[in-house]
């Protein structure tokens, strides 16, 4: 019998130890609510929910900025709504001025109301706004409106901004350095150019250099003939993942200059040149984020963006602040000229629509996956309360029993006195 190392207390006490360890997590996931609280307890799992809650957080910003994007669609509908309404209530006066019972005295009555009309579209082009941002009047006051670019400067920024997003990209191709294929570098190359042209302040001649990159209406252009290069190259002998990006780079480019949506004037590099023609009565396109990610994640960087783009409305560029009906035949041309008016107008309600469904589309996409995201991390870092609640509770038993038998070893030497008293 050995009384300098109690072996049986030693063994016990680290029975102890253990348990009560055990117990301490237990009790910790019990009252966390998680079955992951720090990395020691399941580090791929703690690294697979983080990246599912980064994840989770973003989506729930996505819904949040498309819902914005409807409520400001919905804001310009709206106001577009309530054009028609004044348009058809003008071409009523127009067909009635237009009837030759009527003298010139009433159709000067007429067109009192006619012209305060014209003057209230005006004003509500002029005051319908979301945030403070104007939605449908861009081409006079593109500082403030809803996405618009506000000058060339802006528009040429955009355009080095993309130039920089696609080099970035096209680092991706194979090889060290990249192998990246000719036709790439010769369009971003002339997408480098058109970025960074110097521009002389005299419309004609800055026309004419923008046009040597874009081309006219649809056609030629240094610029227009690479990406027509690129979409027409086979890339068949490139490695799979060299194949996504070229496509993926392509239609990027394709995007600059054509638009994904029609018109195709509303893209960035027709919108500067029509910028540098000093024409801004097009519409300037603008963007939501309606993804969780930008450069990496679920598709490429712009898999995460939708444009939006719908001409600007005024009377002047509707063509109604020179109409009139005091005259018989001015009634008559105003009534064509209303009828062409508010079917460019409905055109423009429903492309409006469009997106607005388009978006409906993608909350309850983004909301589907935010919250089958939501019950993926939940799965890997939640605690089970039933298994917790019987692993604390087995715990806490073996505790007990570790603390008496302890007690127990710890007697145990006692009984070499025994001996000694004889």
């Amino acid at each position: 019998m050995k009384i300098n190392h109690n072996i049986n207390a030693m063994i016990t006490q680290h029975a102890l130890y253990q348990n009560n360890n055990a117990m301490g997590k237990s009790l910790e996931k019990l009252s966390t609510g998680l079955k992951i609280n720090r990395a020691q307890d399941d580090a791929a799992g703690l690294a697979m929910s983080e990246q599912m809650r980064t994840q989770i957080r973003g989506l729930g910003k996505a819904k949040q900025n498309a819902q914005d994007g409807i409520a400001a669609l919905q804001i310009a509908e709206g106001g577009l709504a309530e054009i028609t309404n004044i348009m058809q209530r003008q071409r009523e006066l127009a067909v009635q001025a237009a009837n030759d019972t009527l003298t010139s005295t009433e159709r000067k009555y007429l067109d009192l109301e006619f012209q305060e009309l014209t003057k209230e579209i005006a004003r509500i082009a002029k005051t319908t706004d979301y945030n403070g941002k104007n939605m449908l009047n861009w081409s006079e006051d593109p500082n403030i409106s809803f996405g618009a670019t506000g000058n060339k400067a802006d528009l040429q920024k955009a355009l080095q901004d993309e130039h920089t997003k696609i080099s970035e990209l096209a680092n991706g191709f194979a090889g060290t350095p990249p192998t990246i294929p000719a036709e790439i570098n010769t369009a971003i190359t002339q997408l480098n150019n058109l970025a960074n042209i110097a521009l002389t302040g005299d419309p004609a001649a800055d026309k004419a250099a923008v046009e040597a990159f874009v081309g006219v209406d649809g056609a030629g252009g240094s610029l227009r003939t690479a990406i027509e290069a690129l979409k027409a190259t086979d890339t068949s002998t490139l490695p799979p993942k060299d194949q996504r990006l070229f496509a993926a780079l392509t239609e990027r480019m394709d995007i600059i200059l054509n638009n994904n949506a029609q018109p195709s004037s509303d893209s960035v590099a027709n919108l500067f040149l029509s910028m540098v023609s000093n024409d801004t009565s097009n519409a300037a396109s603008y963007t939501l984020h309606i993804g969780p990610n930008y450069s990496s994640g679920m598709g490429s960087k712009w898999a995460n963006e939708m444009t939006v783009t719908y001409i600007s409305l005024n009377p002047g560029s509707l063509g109604l602040s020179t109409k009139n009906v005091k005259t018989q035949n001015n009634a008559t041309e105003t009534i064509d000229q209303l009828d062409k008016i508010i079917k460019s107008v409905s055109g423009v309600r429903a492309k409006i629509g469009t997106f607005i469904n388009r978006l409906e589309y993608s909350i309850n996409n983004i909301a589907s996956l935010e919250f089958n995201t939501q019950d993926a991390e939940s799965r890997i870092r939640d605690t089970d309360f039933a298994q917790s609640t019987t692993d604390f509770t087995k715990n806490q038993i073996l505790v007990q029993s570790a603390t008496s038998m302890l007690a127990q070893a710890n007697t145990l030497p006692q009984t070499a006195l025994t001996l000694i008293n004889g």
